[in-house]
């Protein structure tokens, strides 16, 4: 009997630092928040009660840069280490090369179950790699995350991915009390009108749901996985405003991440460090004990590369350079690159002699197309903003911004003498991304015309 009670009491150290070496991992994906709009980011006027509280005890990535600023392109960059053009992702709404290993395959290599609740990407199913598949979450319906945890019975750890549908509009017509349009703070890149401030305070509010969402999948993540859990969140790109979504600027391809893992990530920390979303797949292949592919542009390679140093703290560098793409989708054919370094943002606009469209200004049916309209109308007797919106359609080819002194990217300084330098040395860092990386600047599509052509 001693002999019985001196092995369980050997083992019993064995069996916990096993089970300690090989984590559970909880993955959350928000759906078109943009990096500036939860508490913990600065915003005075929305509410993110949940995230706040989840913020202050994890470490804060504030320049994770999206691979592209859509949602197809940027989840499959994040689901395979690659970028867009390399993985067969890059429209909207395509799906990645099936000859492309996605991060469940290496996870599975790794001892580990994978579970996709949400939306997670387009073309989700087991062909990528997933043991268990199911899309439709909402705030009504988030106690799936609870249902399927109690009855999940694997013993393996588990990779859970939860992808949130909010805040992708369409957004709610009425919103909340607390978000009355005219106490709003109107972003430098929009325009103030009525409708601006409505389509503002209807965003809020989906960014609220969103929250409770997070709220209640970190509940029960809590409850059935324990709090020793390490939780990633983040989003795959901006709102869907003006200057966002399908944009190459920081509100449309930089967004908020946030690292809980106990006893490792610091709480409260906030890393200025640049990391990519082609980052996720190696990071999260060697939290799990595994060894990441190489990273480069040959065959087997992947551009990503970990950034678990930074998460420990061990390091607080990781890039100098983030690239950033977009190429088309529904309502916009206009190919775009772009790099960003600690303090500049080089944007180049392959095709200059096209007009930027998106479903924002052209799709008559899109809910935020009334706050375009409104733009349009304010710009016939406001220089200013027939300004704002004439570059929003009619763009240089060659964009700087310093992003120390412009954050909100307001005075283009790829003209300026000054600049010149800078310029220089950031379109010769994009040509030869360009080069090794075989990009072919492919534009899928047609370009798009003009719904209102008075808008010049």
């Amino acid at each position: 009997m001693k002999s019985l009670l001196l092995l369980i009491l050997l083992l019993a150290p064995a069996a916990k630092l096993q089970s300690a070496s090989v984590p559970n991992i909880a993955f959350i994906i928000a759906d078109d928040l943009g990096v500036s709009d939860t508490g913990f980011m600065g915003n005075p006027d929305v509410r993110t009660p949940a995230l706040d509280a989840f913020a202050a005890r994890s470490t804060i990535f504030e320049r994770l840069y999206v691979a592209s600023p859509s949602c197809a392109p940027s989840r499959g960059a994040m689901l395979s280490g690659i970028m867009p053009f390399r993985n067969g992702a890059e429209p909207n709404h395509t799906y990645v090369r099936d000859d492309v290993v996605q991060l469940p395959h290496y996870m599975r290599d790794l001892g580990y179950q994978i579970a996709a609740i949400g939306k997670i990407a387009h073309g989700t199913d087991k062909r990528a790699g997933f043991d268990f598949v199911d899309r439709d979450i909402s705030l009504e319906k988030i106690g799936m995350v609870s249902e399927y945890l109690s009855q999940r019975e694997s013993d393996k750890p588990l990779l859970l991915m939860v992808g949130i549908k909010d805040p992708h509009v369409p957004w709610p017509d009425r919103p909340f009390a607390h978000y009355a349009p005219d106490s709003l703070t109107i972003p430098d890149k929009l325009v103030d009108t009525p409708d601006t401030r409505l389509e503002l305070a209807r965003y809020y509010t989906d960014v609220e749901r969103m929250d409770k969402q997070v709220a209640a999948t970190l509940e029960a993540i809590e409850n059935y996985l324990g709090p020793e859990t390490i939780i990633f969140f983040t989003s795959d790109h901006g709102a869907q405003l003006p200057y966002g979504k399908w944009s190459n600027y920081e509100s449309g391809v930089r967004v908020p991440m946030l690292v809980s893992w106990p006893g490792v990530a610091e709480s409260g920390r906030r890393s200025q460090a640049l990391v990519s979303f082609v980052d996720i797949l190696p990071t999260l292949i060697e939290i799990a004990g595994g060894t990441p592919p190489k990273s480069g542009y040959g065959s087997g390679q992947i551009d990503g590369r970990s950034f678990l140093k930074l998460i420990k703290g061990d390091s607080q560098r990781h890039r100098d350079y983030v690239f950033s793409t977009n190429s088309s989708a529904a309502h916009h054919t206009y190919p775009l690159r772009s790099v960003c370094s600690d303090r500049y943002r080089y944007i180049r606009n392959v095709y200059p002699e096209l007009n930027f469209t998106c479903q924002t200004d052209h799709n008559p049916t899109a809910q935020s197309h009334n706050l375009w309209l409104s733009w349009v109308k304010v710009a016939k007797t406001d220089p200013s903003v027939a300004r704002k919106v004439r570059y929003y359609h009619q763009r240089p080819a060659e964009e700087l911004y310093d992003l120390q002194a412009d954050p909100n990217e307001q005075r283009n300084l790829g003209a300026d003498p000054d600049h010149l330098q800078t310029l220089r040395k950031l379109r010769a860092i994009t040509d030869d991304w360009i080069r090794l990386s075989g990009d072919t600047l492919e534009m899928h599509g047609e370009p798009m015309q003009l719904l209102y052509p008075q808008e010049h």
